[in-house]
């Protein structure tokens, strides 16, 4: 595992993979563990959008526990985008596990992930400008970052 300036090096040039890249990034830890179940971080932005167009499209995640999850939003168009994406996946074939939670989006999403043992996290990817995140940060590195099972990146 890269620390210091590799970690850095390694997450800019993701960064520039999948801003640039028209399919799915996945990015996996060293050892293999069997997905059982996987969650959708949707924040009713396009690139979450395409991530359950291509879950609900794909045999890949067929049989699979689907977990859908908004962070902090009290925005009805986000909810109601979060509805029509839960009734995708529905009819798709997945019992969809729905929850819309408040906090910071990457402590709600790791602890989602822990307490519901999932294996595998999919979500939109640097959907915001480069300025902003070099003031805010950005969530598709910290997630990247800090787990520790295989992520999913759609732009």
């Amino acid at each position: 595992v890269p620390t210091g300036a590799a970690k850095l090096h390694l997450h800019g040039n993701l960064a520039r993979v999948v801003r640039s890249c028209r399919k799915p990034v996945l990015v996996t830890a060293q050892a293999f563990k069997p997905i059982e179940s996987f969650i959708v971080a949707f924040d009713g932005g396009s690139s979450s959008a395409k991530a359950v167009d291509h879950v609900a499209q794909s045999n890949v995640f067929a049989g699979l526990t689907c977990h859908l999850l908004t962070v902090g939003t009290g925005k009805p168009a986000v909810e109601s985008k979060l509805e029509a994406a839960a009734k995708q996946l529905e009819a798709a074939g997945f019992t969809v596990k729905k929850c819309i939670a408040q906090g910071q989006a990457e402590d709600v999403i790791a602890a989602k992930i822990e307490k519901k043992s999932i294996d595998l996290l999919a979500m939109g990817a640097y959907g915001h400008s480069r300025i902003r995140n070099l003031f805010k940060g950005s969530i598709t590195t910290t997630m990247v970052q800090s787990s520790k099972i295989p992520v999913l990146l759609f732009r």
